[in-house]
């Protein structure tokens, strides 16, 4: 090995040494923190996220793959009836149309708990069929984080059907 390649490979290998503590220390502070923070700070006074009636997510009027929606989901929190994405460190401010996650289907456990699934692939338990709120034009659930979820059209009737109509 040439002296510079030498001098090469030690600052290659300082520098990696260097990237993983500041990733350490970022993933404990990351760790250290919830993502229900209220003290982010908030990026904009205007909403940056639309969900529309639908369960579909929309970015700066754009819509958003599911992929994309189903990461952000997991940092959607409802604080005093308005919607937020909240990470360590930002907060943006998210408009829901009707509910923020639209469930359309779901499944029966052992102990009287039922698993929802979203339109955007996320899964929402609950523990028992009791905490299913039926209101007059809606059925929804308190899922994590205060967000509300309703049951779209199909799984509104199939659980109408199972659930309420004898």
């Amino acid at each position: 090995m040439t002296k510079t390649a030498s001098k090469n490979a030690i600052s290659v290998s300082a520098q990696l040494k260097q990237l993983s503590l500041t990733q350490s220390k970022t993933q404990t502070h990351l760790h250290s923190k919830s993502n229900t923070d209220e003290s982010a700070l908030l990026c904009s006074e205007a909403p940056m996220f639309d969900i529309n009636s639908e369960g579909e997510w929309f970015y700066l009027d754009s819509p958003l793959p599911a992929k994309f929606a189903k990461l952000f989901a997991s940092v959607l929190n409802c604080i005093n009836g308005e919607y937020f994405l909240i990470t360590p460190v930002e907060k943006v401010k998210v408009t829901v149309k009707r509910h923020a996650i639209v469930l359309v289907d779901y499944q029966l456990d052992d102990k009287d708990g039922l698993t929802f699934i979203s339109s955007i692939g996320t899964e929402h338990a609950i523990a028992n069929i009791s905490e299913v709120a039926l209101l007059e034009d809606a059925i929804e659930i308190n899922i994590e984080r205060g967000v509300k979820a309703g049951l779209g059209r199909a799984c509104y009737y199939r659980y109408i059907n199972q659930f309420v109509t004898d």
